[in-house]
């Protein structure tokens, strides 16, 4: 029989090996935005999610952990973002306007290093007048991955915000 010592033990190695498999999806609230160009405007616009896939993503892995997204869901994260910093420079948000933003986040990947997690993001974007445009979203963090994936995806978007062309159509 195995004492309760042994029991520990069977079940450490049991879990080293299996490994464990952890869902996530970004929060938006986790940093405030990098800087971006201050800019305002009063325009209607519609944020969409154009990101059609809905399964579950590996992107990333640890030893035996394993680390899934579901890409719609980051990308609904992305347009939290986008929405927050939006209202901020005065904008106003509608399902029924000609003033599109169609967003999608394409891919993530995460990577374990020496000493931070590294996350990075793709996020493209698609204005309702033609423009598409693909963002890089890249963060590393010492703490953990869920704090490098908040952090790629806030990256994205203010990429996507320094966009001359995009802020162009935000404010015209």
């Amino acid at each position: 029989m195995f004492n309760k010592k042994d029991l520990f033990w069977v079940l450490l190695l049991f879990l080293v090996i299996a490994g464990c498999s952890h869902r996530y999806v970004p929060n938006a609230s986790t940093f405030s935005l990098d800087y971006i160009n201050e800019f305002s405007s009063t325009n209607s616009i519609s944020l969409e999610n154009a990101q059609t896939a809905t399964e579950d993503i590996l992107f990333a892995t640890n030893m035996a952990h394993k680390f899934y997204g579901n890409l719609k869901a980051w990308t609904e994260t992305a347009i939290a973002i986008t929405q927050r910093e939006l209202t901020k420079r005065g904008m106003q948000f509608t399902k029924n306007t000609s003033k599109k933003l169609k967003l999608s986040v394409t891919s993530a990947k995460g990577t374990f290093g020496f000493s931070a997690v590294r996350v990075e993001i793709t996020l493209e974007a698609e204005t309702s007048d033609g423009y598409v445009n693909t963002y890089i979203g890249d963060n590393r963090s010492p703490w953990t991955l869920y704090r490098a994936a908040d952090g790629a995806v806030m990256r994205a978007v203010a990429q996507m915000l320094r966009d001359g062309k995009i802020v162009d159509y935000l404010t015209k």
